[in-house]
């Protein structure tokens, strides 16, 4: 199959089942950037629903809550209850499809393997803006496309943007999508490992935190 459809067509092949769409309300005013859903993701239909959204939780809301970010945002949807602090976070992913083969099903593997390990190369490849290959090229360019148009809808907001690690902040930057309306944190890492805690990024984390402060009132 994959010989016979171009990359476009094999990421709508795998969106219908391994898609996440972010979470972005009228009410959204700081919007975490990660890089794609993994398995806990595809599982709840929601960005960061595992490990590094929990990590998310406590840092921006404390020890008491370990419930992934994902989930919580998701919970707050589903009950429109007055919770500011919530109400104002929202969650963009870069590639809404996993950029990893492990969350896919071996049936899927095999029939776009080639596009999946395009995909790999390019999430591992944070330091490289071009590559040798063009087909690694034109994969990134349609990726940064779609995550162009997201950024787009969003520049008459007044927002705070954050994109967390490496990865977001290249395509960020890629992305070359500004506003006078948007405030964006600098250096935050991703949340993975529980990176947000350790002693090198307290600026930019509590950078992160002034903003929700600012943010909720």
């Amino acid at each position: 199959m994959e010989e016979t459809l171009n990359y476009e067509e094999l990421y709508n092949v795998l969106a219908n089942r391994y898609e996440v769409q972010g979470v972005i309300t009228p009410n959204t005013k700081l919007i975490f950037i990660l890089e794609s859903p993994h398995i806990a993701e595809i599982k709840h239909g929601v960005p960061v629903a595992g490990p590094s959204g929990a990590t998310m939780s406590k840092k921006l809301f404390g020890e008491e809550y370990g419930k992934p970010l994902g989930l919580l945002l998701q919970k707050q949807l589903e009950e429109s209850k007055d919770r500011p602090s919530l109400d104002v976070v929202g969650l963009l992913n870069v590639c809404n499809i996993p950029m990893q083969k492990r969350p896919y099903e071996k049936e899927d593997i095999e029939q776009s393997n080639g596009f999946l390990n395009h995909l790999e190369t390019i999430r591992i490849s944070n330091q490289k803006s071009q590559f040798k290959d063009e087909n690694l090229n034109n994969v990134q360019s349609f990726i940064l496309s779609k995550f162009q148009h997201r950024l787009e809808s969003l520049v008459d907001r007044e927002l705070t943007i954050v994109p967390c690690g490496r990865f977001a902040q290249k395509f960020f930057k890629l992305a070359n999508v500004s506003s006078q309306k948007w405030t964006v944190v600098e250096e935050v890492p991703h949340p993975s490992y529980n990176s947000w805690s350790r002693e090198r990024y307290q600026t930019p984390v509590n950078n992160v935190i002034q903003e929700l402060n600012r943010h909720k009132i």
